[in-house]
């Protein structure tokens, strides 16, 4: 994709003098003074004495060709738009000014894989591209500001939330599991994927290593162990990598220096998820669930996750459980069911609210985390684009019989939703960060709008 350029259209009509008028009747005169003086008043009484027109609530600042297979991701003053080069070769990423509208950097480079993600983080864009059911995939960052590659390597990456050092973690097989590239069959009816190709025989462990974000150095690594996962900073507790080894225990390990910083006396099944509830740390384990304190000391309670289990994670404080008919609402501080729905919703954290959706995500409400209470009712939305910082939650409404979208804001506490103007154009998918919104339309383009 070339550079956007903007276009001022002035339209092909020229300018030409007025000519003198004749000189009008007296009475004439008169007539047309009565009736500006009339059409004067009835233009005041209109606006009541106010100034100017408020300015729309969305005002178009940009918009482009979106090229299939093409991201794009949104910050408050910038969009990165990332594909596949014209000639399929490698991949070009571009990044625009949204307040001057205008291209800032273009990076491009080969790769004989497709584009799989991109994301930003600690002021890099980690572009993934390849596909780990078929191959390695490489993560390249760039700068976001400047957009020179920082470093490449062939795996993917975890990053934390305001971390600046990323974990990699390889699944390891037992030998002679893996199955040749050119061998159709197996003797397996279940199959396992890896970065290094396809194995009949489950992996037996993971190898893992700490590089730093800024440059892709190695910082430290670890040898086997059964399971390792990396876990957000809490309190005074910093991010930490949870090593679980094979004979039993885990180690909690420094996720910037690898030192072991305390050892978790651990007989259950091996961790399978781990992540912060509120205050606490979860986590999975087989059939059942076990909350720490935030700083680890001390193991809070166990219980068994549902039966027909369809998954265990944080709704912001609280801690969720799906079983296939309703949401067990818990209490990650007591392992106590503070509420439940009474039907199968998906609850999602925002702000100090969590969000509920149906089977069709289709929005119904803003609820209290610890009571269920609804907030904000959000019925006739159907559709919400949350962003993953405290940005506004982004409402849509579209219209069966036109190509017309409704937008609203629900900023983080607030307790209505601000509604903006419609748009003429479905939004397949979209993306909001402060003050800024971006939508692919359904005629293959990006338009962001700012809002007020």
């Amino acid at each position: 994709m070339e550079g956007a350029v903007a276009v001022i259209d002035l339209g092909t009509d020229r300018y030409h003098p007025p000519v003198e008028p004749d000189p009008t009747h007296p009475r004439t005169a008169r007539r047309l003074r009565v009736t500006a003086l009339a059409l004067a008043g009835a233009l005041a009484l209109s606006t009541g004495g106010a100034g100017p027109a408020a300015p729309p609530r969305l005002e178009e600042i940009y918009q482009n060709r979106l090229g299939a297979g093409q991201y794009f991701q949104l910050t408050e003053d910038r969009l990165f738009v990332a594909g596949s080069t014209p000639d399929y070769t490698g991949i070009r990423v571009v990044a625009y000014d949204l307040d001057r509208g205008r291209q800032i950097w273009r990076t491009e480079y080969p790769t004989g894989a497709r584009l799989a993600a991109v994301t930003l983080a600690g002021g890099f864009l980690l572009v993934v591209d390849g596909d780990w059911r078929t191959g390695p995939a490489r993560t390249t960052a760039l700068d976001a500001r400047t957009g020179r590659s920082r470093w490449s390597m062939p795996t993917r990456v975890d990053v934390l939330p305001g971390e600046r050092t990323a974990l990699i973690t390889e699944r390891t097989f037992p030998p002679g599991s893996r199955i040749e590239p050119f061998d159709l069959g197996s003797d397996s009816d279940v199959v396992y994927f890896s970065a290094d190709g396809r194995h009949n025989a489950p992996p037996i462990g993971v190898t893992g290593r700490a590089i730093d974000l800024d440059t892709g150095r190695e910082l430290w690594s670890f040898p086997l162990r059964a399971a390792a996962m990396p876990v957000p900073a809490a309190g005074a507790r910093p991010a930490v990598v949870l090593a679980a080894e094979r004979g039993g225990g885990i180690e909690v390990r420094d996720l910037r220096t690898g030192a072991v910083r305390q050892r978790l006396d651990w007989a259950a099944a091996v961790p399978q998820h781990a992540e912060v509830a509120g205050d606490f740390l979860v986590l999975r384990h087989g059939s059942e669930v076990t909350a720490y304190s935030a700083d680890l000391l001390q193991r809070r309670w166990t219980r068994p996750v549902p039966v027909t289990d369809l998954g265990v994670h944080a709704c912001g404080p609280m801690l969720c459980m799906e079983n296939g008919a309703a949401v067990e609402v818990v209490d990650p501080a007591t392992g106590v069911t503070a509420w439940r729905t009474s039907d199968r919703v998906w609850l999602q954290p925002h702000g100090s609210y969590l969000i509920e959706s149906d089977d069709q995500l289709g929005v119904r409400r803003a609820v209290d985390p610890g009571t269920g209470r609804t907030v904000v009712d959000l019925a006739g939305w159907t559709e919400e684009r949350k962003s993953e910082d405290d940005s506004p939650l982004l409402l849509l409404r579209s219209n069966d019989t036109a190509i017309r979208t409704w937008l609203g804001i629900i900023d983080p506490g607030g307790t209505a939703v601000r509604r903006l103007d419609p748009v003429p154009y479905a939004l397949p998918s979209c993306q909001v960060a402060s003050g800024v919104i971006a939508c692919q339309t359904q005629l293959g383009q990006v338009r962001v709008w700012r809002y007020r």
